[in-house]
C-alpha cells in the first residue's frame, strides 16, 4: 500500500537520508557483505537514497529501484538525473515487471511490512533472483505496526503481520539460509539471507 502523508514526510526527511546511510546500511553490509558488480533490486525506493546507497556502499553495477507510488519514482528521477546505471520504475513488488532469475542482490530498506499479502512478495522476489542472490532487508514488524500509537498515526495493514522469525521463515521456505541478523526489540530488524545456488537439488528434496 502507498504511503500516507506522515509517512511520505519522514522517508524523504534529511533525517532518513542520514540514518540509512550511518545505520541501516552498515548493519546490512556487517551482515551480508558486498555485492560488487551486481544487478540489484530495490522494492520501495522512495526518492532514490536506496539507489545511491546500493552502489556506492555495496558495488552494484546496476539498481533497479522499485515503487508502487509514482510521486515517489518522479522524485527519484529528479534526484538521480538521466543515467544508466540506475533505472526507477512504477511497479507493484507482487507483481513484477522483470525476468526469472534476472538480480543478483534484494534490498527491502523497511518495504514488505507495507504489503497486504507479503507472502505473495516474497514469491515474486524469489522468482527474481539467481541462484546464489542475496537479500539484505531491514523491516518493522508486528509489535510495533499494531502498537495502538503507531496504529493513528502511521498506515499500516494490521492483518496477518510478522515478526522477524516468521519473516525469515517464510523465505527458508524458499531454499534461502540465513546469513546474519540484527534486532532492536521485537520491533525492528535486520537480516541478510542467501538463495539456494542449486534450486533443482532442493525441489528434487522437497519430492523426495
Amino acid at each position: 500500500m502507498k504511503l500516507n502523508i506522515v509517512e511520505k514526510v519522514l522517508v524523504n526527511n534529511p533525517l532518513r537520508a542520514l540514518a540509512q546511510r550511518h545505520f541501516e546500511v552498515p548493519r546490512l553490509k556487517a551482515l551480508g557483505g558486498p555485492c560488487p558488480g551486481a544487478v540489484a533490486l530495490e522494492i520501495g525506493g522512495g526518492q532514490g537514497e536506496g539507489a545511491r546507497l546500493i552502489q556506492s556502499e555495496f558495488g552494484a553495477q546496476q539498481v533497479i529501484s522499485l515503487d508502487l507510488d509514482f510521486d515517489m519514482v518522479s522524485r527519484a528521477r529528479q534526484r538521480l538525473g538521466e543515467r544508466d546505471d540506475i533505472l526507477c520504475l512504477q511497479a507493484d513488488c507482487t507483481a513484477l515487471p522483470l525476468a526469472d532469475a534476472s538480480v543478483d542482490a534484494l534490498f527491502d530498506f523497511g518495504v514488505v511490512h507495507h504489503v497486504p499479502h507479503w507472502p505473495a512478495a516474497i514469491v515474486e522476489l524469489n522468482r527474481v533472483a539467481r541462484p546464489g542472490a542475496t537479500l539484505y532487508a531491514m523491516e518493522v514488524y508486528r509489535s510495533l505496526i499494531c502498537h495502538p500509537l503507531w496504529k493513528r498515526v502511521l498506515e499500516h495493514p494490521q492483518h496477518n503481520r510478522f515478526d522477524q522469525d516468521e519473516f525469515i521463515a517464510a523465505w527458508q521456505a524458499h531454499g534461502w539460509t540465513l546469513l546474519g541478523q540484527k534486532r532492536l526489540g521485537s520491533g525492528l530488524g535486520w537480516l541478510a539471507m542467501q538463495k539456494e545456488r542449486h534450486p533443482a537439488a532442493l525441489d528434487k528434496a522437497q519430492c523426495a
